[in-house]
């Protein structure tokens, strides 16, 4: 497959992943209770931001390495 093919399915992949995700989050969002709907559709907003920018980025998403437990108190 050619670089310019390789890019364009990946595109294609992409596209489909987020707009999977929009479906399964839009299905959360009618679970939740007529007083919790506003705080939940801003939760799930900032999660399908996160998720396009995960989609977005290049190479490893984490570095393990810098992981490090939480606090014992936390």
């Amino acid at each position: 497959m050619s670089q310019a093919g390789s890019s364009q399915f990946q595109e294609v992949i992409r596209q489909e992943l987020e707009y999977s995700m929009k479906v399964e989050l839009d299905k959360i969002l009618a679970t939740a209770h007529s007083n919790e709907i506003e705080h939940t559709k801003k939760d799930l907003e900032g999660f399908k931001k996160l998720f396009h920018r995960f989609l977005q980025e290049k190479g490893p998403s984490v570095d393990w390495g810098k992981i490090q437990r939480p606090p014992e108190d936390s």
